[in-house]
Parts: C-alpha cells; sequence; structure tokens
C-alpha cells in the first residue's frame, strides 16, 4: 500500500545520478534507497513504442515502472534467492520529487555504499579481485536461463560483504528487449544469449580497466554520474534548474 506522506528529497543530494533517474539513500531507512524520474532539461528521454508498427505514443518511458514489473517477474519464477544478485522492491512511495520506487540499497560491510564495477575500476582496485564473483554471477544467471539487457559496468554493483567475500548485483537494465522474446520461451536459448552478453561484458570490463577507467573531466562534464557515486558539479547543476 502507498504510504501516503510524502519523503522529502529535494534538499538532498543523490548519491547516483542515471540518465533518466535520480537514486537517493532513503531519508528514514539507510538499507534503501528510492529512485525518482529525473525531469529536468539534460536528462535521458526515451518515448514509449508500442503496437505494430511501433507507433510512438509521445509518453515518457518510465524506467521505475519497468524495473517494477521485471523485478517482480524475477521473484515470482525463481522465489527469494534472486535477492542474491538483485534487489528487491518495495513498491512506490510519494516525494517531493515525484513517485519513487523503494529498493534495496547495497552497502558494504564499512557502511558505504556499494560501488558500481565502472567505479571500482576508475578507483584503480584491480579487476582480477572481480574475477571469481563476476564467474559466480554469471554462472547464476546462466544456469536459471535469467535474461537481461547488456551487463553494463556502470549497472553492476560491487558489494563487499566482508573483506573476504563480494557479492555482485544488478541494479539496472534488467528484463530482456527483444520485440519477440523467443530466449525468454526456450531456456537453452536464453542461456546461450545471457553467456554470450556475460562474456562481452567482462571483456568491456578488461578494456576499460586497461584505458586506466573513466576520465575525470568525462565525469565532472557529463549530463549523468557515469556510474561514479555523488559527483558536486553534476548535482549542483541539477539542483538550479
Amino acid at each position: 500500500m502507498l504510504d501516503s506522506t510524502p519523503l522529502h528529497l529535494s534538499s538532498l543530494d543523490p548519491f547516483g545520478v542515471g540518465g533518466r533517474r535520480l537514486c537517493f539513500e532513503h531519508p528514514f531507512d539507510e538499507h534503501l534507497c528510492v529512485k525518482v524520474l529525473r525531469v529536468d532539461k539534460d536528462r535521458t528521454v526515451r518515448l514509449k513504442q508500442s503496437g505494430r508498427w511501433k507507433t510512438i505514443l509521445g509518453r515518457v518511458y518510465d524506467n521505475n515502472e519497468d524495473e517494477r514489473r521485471e523485478l517482480d517477474k524475477l521473484f515470482k519464477r525463481h522465489g527469494a534467492e534472486v535477492a542474491e544478485h538483485f534487489p528487491k522492491h518495495y513498491g512506490y512511495r510519494e516525494t517531493d520529487l515525484g513517485l519513487g520506487l523503494v529498493l534495496d540499497l547495497c552497502r558494504d560491510y564499512d557502511g558505504e555504499v556499494s560501488m558500481s564495477v565502472r567505479e571500482w575500476i576508475t578507483r584503480g582496485f584491480g579487476l582480477e579481485n572481480l574475477r571469481k564473483p563476476f564467474a559466480v554471477f554469471s554462472d547464476f544467471m546462466t544456469d536459471r536461463a535469467i535474461l537481461t539487457k547488456n551487463v553494463l559496468d556502470h549497472n553492476v554493483v560491487v558489494h563487499r560483504e566482508s573483506e573476504d567475500r563480494i557479492r555482485l548485483v544488478l541494479i539496472d537494465g534488467i528484463g530482456h528487449s527483444a520485440m519477440i522474446p523467443l530466449a525468454v520461451w526456450i531456456p537453452f536459448v536464453a542461456r546461450r544469449k545471457m553467456k554470450t552478453k556475460l562474456d562481452r561484458a567482462w571483456a568491456k570490463f578488461q578494456q576499460l580497466e586497461a584505458d586506466g577507467g573513466v576520465a575525470l573531466d568525462l565525469i565532472e562534464n557529463s549530463s549523468w554520474g557515469q556510474g561514479i557515486r555523488y559527483n558536486a558539479s553534476i548535482n549542483e547543476r541539477l539542483k538550479s534548474e
């Protein structure tokens, strides 16, 4: 049931700035986050397509609703074990920035919000440390024939549960994008397709490491956070508009 008391987020800094959404720590629960749609002029807008002829209806794509729906499907199909590599959602909550989707927030054992693979590499942490966690993540996805969009370095979170244990969590790009989802209906095809995506993802991680991570000027001048937690220049611009 939707809580009628709005959360006040506008005075807070989002720790994550995506092309279409802002992500805030929940004001009253450190283990939760709230995602709201961006409405500023620099946001990335995707139009919803529907119908046989892909007629553009003119309404903005709702990432929150798509994520909520896809997570519901995953948890219904595979049960609680999905929470090992995907966040659980707790429905919508009114905020002073619009309707927000409430989800689990990955925090490391030291209390810090977990960083993305992109930030991990950019900060100089070795990709080799993620090889085994990525293999576990990959096996989980392929064994259960879970199909997602392309696995991107800024959508995968490095959750450090202890000094010796890392778990990878996919926080965006959930669900498939195919109009005719044959792979969803045929597990063998889904496994093969997902393995290809995961192999490509690891290769891109390696290339990012070879490039030295994301350049600082790109982080500072981008209209989104580039997968890096809280970027002051981006947040100040968002506040002024």
